[in-house]
């Protein structure tokens, strides 16, 4: 335990008597869900018989940590980020389940270490954004008090336009400004993430919003495989229908938020339009990257083709649906793939 000695008072049930039990940090194996999970777990030993000692003091810890290592392996959101979201809203443990649509004390026991479900982590991670509170909030807002919808709506206005451009909770999330393998080796970079869409916004044909997703998959993970880092720092995961940014609406709300583009209406699906001329955010090898994968893209005539592309890269293909697809392992497959389409 963090606050436990080396060794601690207790009873060997083996030994039937007290003893001074050792502490020792041992790999175990818990199983979560249908999922094993290994995590670093407490135990004491009998330092007469050497058995290991169940103790209440050490199991509550030992079932926190494996819940943490369950929560980091599936991409969940840790009890301290769910306190930080409500906080953002500064509304009560009951007024928050209740505008998320949980019962009165989900929220209450998933901040206490409960280990909440996929659907609501989804919940809570919508209600993290600005569009997925309106989101929530346009659907529930009959069913909820004046106070909790005042209290939303302050918490849009002060995430939008400008928060984006800073250090935010709810997007990027904070480990994006680690450079990590996850991220291209690159932190987050909002002015960077804005000049590729606007770039690429002014030189594909019809850039859809799927087919936006997928050009800045291959732009940045090109980008790393040519550099060892990624162009924006975008993390992005597997979805049904390719690789996509993580968080998508969110990313391109704020686009919209701060004047950079706008989302025109066009037959099934809504296509990309710039609104400001590219600023000299890149260098001129760079530039030529994202030049490539601009004509990349527009060998493509529709956004299903592309996205029917992308399912052939081992990136999507190995990846599970809804985790990080990792940089350094995929990205000189699709240098290759663009080049090879390209005839570089």
């Amino acid at each position: 335990m963090s606050e436990m000695k080396s060794t601690f008072s207790t009873y060997c049930i083996e030994c039937d008597q007290e003893v001074e039990a050792r502490v020792e940090r041992r790999t175990e194996t818990m199983r979560i869900r249908k999922q094993d999970i290994t995590y670093e777990a407490t135990v004491a030993v009998c330092p007469v018989c050497g058995a290991v000692i169940a103790d209440a003091r050490i199991e509550s810890e030992n079932l926190a940590a494996a819940y943490a290592a369950y929560r980091a392996a599936n991409h969940l959101l840790s009890p301290e980020e769910i306190k930080a979201v409500r906080e953002h809203y500064g509304l009560s443990l009951r007024d928050f389940s209740r505008f998320l649509g949980f019962g009165e004390q989900t929220v209450a026991r998933y901040e206490s270490g409960a280990l909440q479900d996929e659907a609501h982590d989804g919940m809570i991670r919508l209600a993290a954004s600005p569009a997925g509170a309106l989101s929530l909030l346009n659907v529930k807002r009959d069913q909820l008090s004046e106070k909790i919808i005042s209290a939303v709506e302050n918490f849009v206005d002060s995430q939008a336009p400008n928060r984006f451009s800073t250090l935010d909770f709810s997007w990027p999330p904070l480990e994006a400004y680690s450079p990590s393998r996850t991220n291209g080796y690159r932190p987050f970079d909002w002015s960077r993430v804005c000049g590729a869409v606007v770039i690429l916004a002014h030189r594909c044909k019809r850039l859809y919003k799927t087919k936006l997703q997928k050009a800045m998959f291959f732009l940045d993970y090109y980008c790393y495989g040519m550099t060892s880092t990624s162009l924006t720092g975008i993390e992005y995961a597997h979805a049904d229908y390719g690789p996509v940014i993580n968080d998508k609406d969110t990313l391109l709300y704020a686009l919209q938020q701060q004047g950079k583009i706008e989302l025109v209406p066009n037959g099934w699906g809504e296509i990309v339009k710039p609104l400001v001329e590219p600023e000299e955010t890149f260098d001129e090898k760079e530039l030529e990257y994202i030049d490539l994968v601009a004509r990349f893209v527009d060998t493509f005539d529709t956004a299903s083709e592309i996205s029917e592309f992308s399912h052939e890269l081992s990136a999507w293909k190995e990846t599970g649906s809804g985790k990080v697809i990792d940089y350094p392992k995929y990205a000189a497959e699709v240098v290759d793939a663009v080049d090879t389409r390209m005839a570089v």
